[in-house]
């Protein structure tokens, strides 16, 4: 392939955290990721609520794409766009969003979260979905909606998940993509369609969720509007795998069946590729969820809270005026004691906002750990819990699989984080091999590659692809964690 011939893809990814709108240039057979933009997708509080400045987001996006075509020109071919998962905009009849997405860790699910387990039954619930049980899901937002009688919900008449939502708004089509659709908890994996006994007793109907279409669907061209504000006109609009972990997870650093898959970011999600869901009471009992990936494969995976930790404690430190670089946390976390202190990541309390050293320290002093009494300490105490958690989940993977895993594989913007890297090697004692830290980027422009027709299907495009990055390998130290410290790590979480 020539230049003339180069094809760029252009990958809109929304984190929790940041978004990044990134150029993915093919050319000599070789994929080139280029960021043209990144800007913060901080929640906003008002009266009482925590909301997504949604508009702010889509204008930055706009900025983005410009930024690619000004670059590239017509060599730019077509926009996929992947977010968090479970939130979503409300529209009215005409297509007008009537208010900002509520953020996903607001409290107003915990009652819902109770009595919604409680009316329809989490046994029902999970046979219908196969979905963890995490108090932010859509169910529970959905439920919220309806006990509020909230004035935005009572006059919508469809929604759109956010990465739906932009897709609308670039292209002017309404479409839901199934990656996304599957981590609402609304969803049978099995059935490929909404839940009926769910959405009866919310007392919506299935056409206020949209028709489900496809990752690697070609909406259509982008809208006037649109043209005029990036300079282009030629552009098409393509689903990709909505949610950023079904796209992250199509981007394996190489082909290893028996090795789990690990998204390292704000969330740590830990699992690997099923081609049927597992929804058996096992899988129940140990909060496994079966989300949809690209191409109909199953992630069967569990949430863990990951590197939320550190920025929620960074985002104090800089508040008290305190040095806070990420480099400058991990060199010197590395120097702290290993295993000094211990947390669960999972703890309840760390799911929400504010204050999180304290959190911290508060969950040291219940569980008589020692608290950590410096930034570095605190940090290498959330990089030490995390490794601890993933083996533990992982023992309980092979459990309730049957399967025996043989390493991890890590994506991901966390596995920049090379002291975590080696860590979670240590605590499973199993190698561990590094992926593209843009997998999710990768990801997107892979299923917008796929849809161009330049590579047949996912397993083509993960050989196509996997050559232009070089996988990072970790061997785990041995004694490095020990039995003693895995031991009293299970009783802080039991």
């Amino acid at each position: 392939m020539t230049d003339n011939n180069r094809k760029v893809y252009i990958a809109v990814d929304l984190g929790a955290t940041s978004g990044r709108v990134i150029a993915g240039v093919w050319s000599d057979g070789k994929l080139e990721l280029v960021e043209k933009h990144r800007f913060e997708t901080p929640s906003v509080l008002l009266r009482g609520r925590w909301y997504w400045d949604f508009l702010s987001l889509y204008s930055e996006i706009l900025y983005g794409i410009k930024s690619v075509v000004d670059s590239y020109g017509a060599a730019a071919v077509s926009i996929g766009v992947d977010t968090w998962g479970v939130d979503y905009g409300l529209l009215d009849e005409k297509g007008e969003l009537l208010a900002n997405p509520v953020c996903y860790r607001d409290s107003r699910t915990a009652k819902p979260f109770e009595y919604l387990a409680k009316e329809l039954g989490k046994d029902l619930i999970y046979s219908e979905t196969g979905i963890q049980f995490m108090f932010f899901n859509t169910l529970y937002q959905m439920g919220a909606e309806v006990a509020e009688n909230r004035t935005a919900f009572r006059s919508a008449k469809r929604i759109l998940f956010l990465p739906d939502l932009v897709n609308y708004w670039l292209s002017g089509v309404q479409g839901t993509e199934r990656s996304i659709a599957s981590t609402t908890q609304m969803l049978n994996p099995h059935t490929g369609d909404w839940s009926v006994p769910i959405l009866q007793h919310l007392g919506v109907e299935p056409d206020f969720l949209g028709e489900i279409v496809e990752p690697g669907t070609k909406l259509g061209p982008v809208t006037k509007e649109v043209a005029s504000a990036i300079g282009a006109a030629e552009l098409s609009v393509t689903t990709v795998a909505g949610h950023d972990t079904g796209s992250a997870f199509m981007a394996l650093p190489e082909v290893q069946p028996n090795y789990g898959i690990l998204s390292s970011g704000t969330w740590s999600i830990l699992g690997f590729e099923l081609e049927e869901p597992n929804t058996s009471q096992a899988a129940a009992e140990a909060g496994f969820s079966n989300e949809v990936g690209y191409g109909g494969t199953i992630r069967f995976l569990k949430n863990i809270c990951g590197l939320w930790l550190l920025e929620e404690c960074r985002r104090t430190w800089l508040a008290n005026g305190e040095e806070a670089s990420y480099a400058t946390i991990v060199e010197e976390a590395a120097k702290c004691e290993p295993m000094r202190s211990l947390i669960d990541p999972d703890y309840d309390a760390f799911a929400t906002a504010g204050d999180m050293p304290e959190k911290i320290r508060a969950f040291c002093r219940e569980r008589g750990e020692p608290e950590p009494q410096t930034n570095a300490q605190m940090a290498r105490c959330i990089f030490d819990s995390l490794a601890l958690k993933y083996d533990y989940v992982f023992s309980v993977l092979e459990k309730v699989t049957g399967k025996s895993l043989e390493g991890l594989f890590i994506l991901g913007g966390g596995s920049r984080n090379d002291l975590v890297n080696q860590l979670a090697a240590d605590a499973l004692g199993l190698p561990v091999v590094v992926g593209a830290a843009e997998a999710t980027a990768v990801g997107n422009v892979m299923a917008q590659m796929i849809a161009d027709g330049v590579a047949a299907n996912l397993a083509e495009a993960r050989e196509l692809v996997a050559p232009s990055f070089s996988p990072r390998r970790f061997t785990p130290r041995e004694g490095a964690v020990t039995s003693a410290v895995k031991a009293r790590f299970s009783a802080l979480i039991a």
